[in-house]
């Protein structure tokens, strides 16, 4: 925004925009041969060039000018569709002070970009609150509720734990990392980058876990009651760490820089723990095509409570998995060359990526019914065993 220049500035502006007093003269000669903005026989303001370099031309007294905002103005790109204002006053003098407060300056591409940096970086940190504050509501609830530790809830509840920790890695990296940290390369730092990575890998190995549950029970027509709580963790804990140790050793090897984030050019080892995450992925929409196929063709007509369960659970792996498909996904993504394209792609990418726990939460546990029904029944029982206790002791007293 330009504002309108004070008294102790104004031989320094003229000394600028006015290179010698020639140039001053033909600038207001030019202003004065511009026609006046109104007819008028009484007062008016002389034409005059302001010391920002304005030209108001003779105007009428009592009257409002407007005037197009500078081009340029100290090195500055004003936007020139806006308007600048000063009063013609009604003794026939021009006001003093010229009001240029709609003059906004045009923001250089440098600028932009670092601008819906800062917005990104916000929507990051504010994404990654929300979802750990969730997540640990949903941590909270399923570890009070103990009837309802079945396997399925027992695969969410550590589907969420993997959440907070890799959400909880997420704010010791921002928290920790700066650019003179990156440089040195201290082991501590690569220590943290190798944490973070770990339970990157573990949120889709455990969803993995979520799709060979459903896939298990309803395309198979396994009972799961053969399925085991230590096979799911072999899968959603077990399996990452052989992975990430093993990009630990290349990265050492072959990219041993910057606290082990990004890559160099030519140097694939961050593949080491991608490809695995794509491929569990993929395998889950398989898995995925195969279970809506079944219960599109066997299951429409029952209505019994663990096909109602199955369902649900479902329908909430549905919503999930693209979610963190999609996500992962956009940084294969070139978003082009075109500026909406390249800003879409920023702010969609940093929703999704700093929201996920959040999504989890909210299928996997704030609409879990059999989380609702458990709590009920829980506070309940806990009602019936105090209400019977104070009988008993009415009865004894």
């Amino acid at each position: 925004m330009l504002l309108g220049p004070c008294p102790a500035l104004l031989l320094l502006l003229k000394f600028l925009l006015w290179d010698s007093p020639a140039a001053a003269s033909i600038q207001e000669q030019l202003c004065e041969s511009l026609p006046p903005v109104t007819n008028h026989s009484g007062p008016q303001c002389n034409a005059s060039v302001d010391l920002i370099g304005t030209c108001w031309p003779r105007s009428a007294g009592g009257q409002l000018v407007a005037r197009p905002c500078p081009e340029f103005f100290y090195g500055v790109r004003y936007n020139t569709t806006n308007n600048g204002y000063r009063e013609c006053l009604a003794n026939g003098s021009w006001a003093a002070r010229v009001n240029y407060s709609q003059c906004q300056e045009i923001l250089s591409e440098e600028k932009k970009s670092k601008l819906h940096y800062h917005i990104a970086v916000i929507i990051n940190y504010l994404g990654h609150c929300v979802s750990l504050g969730a997540l640990l509501v949903a941590f909270v609830l399923f570890m009070r509720l103990r009837s309802i530790r079945c396997l399925r809830n027992i695969i969410h509840w550590n589907l969420i734990t993997a959440f907070i920790l890799r959400n909880a890695t997420w704010f010791v990296v921002q928290l920790t990392m700066n650019p003179e940290v990156h440089e040195s390369n201290v082991v501590w730092c690569r220590l943290v980058t190798t944490a973070y990575n770990y339970f990157h890998v573990t949120n889709f190995f455990w969803m993995f876990g979520e799709g060979c549950y459903l896939h298990t029970a309803i395309v198979l027509t396994y009972s799961t009651d053969k399925l085991r709580k230590w096979m799911f963790i072999c899968i959603g804990w077990g399996i990452p760490l052989p992975i990430i140790v093993a990009w630990a050793i290349g990265k050492l090897y072959y990219d041993n820089e910057k606290c082990w984030f990004g890559k160099r050019a030519g140097v694939y080892t961050d593949y080491i723990y991608q490809g695995p995450m794509i491929l569990v992925l993929l395998i889950n929409f398989i898995f995925l095509f195969n279970i809506v196929r079944i219960l599109m063709t066997k299951l429409r007509a029952s209505t019994t409570s663990e096909t109602i369960q199955y369902r649900k659970a479902v329908k909430a792996t549905l919503v999930l998995l693209p979610l963190l498909g999609i996500t992962y996904m956009l940084f294969f993504v070139n978003p082009g060359e075109d500026e909406i394209s390249r800003i879409v792609f920023i702010y969609f990418n940093s929703f999704l990526e700093s929201f996920q726990g959040f999504f989890v939460s909210v299928f996997y546990c704030f609409l879990n019914s059999e989380k609702d029904v458990s709590f009920i029944g829980d506070e309940t029982s806990l009602w019936k065993s105090r209400r019977s206790s104070d009988v008993a002791t009415s009865r004894a007293s």
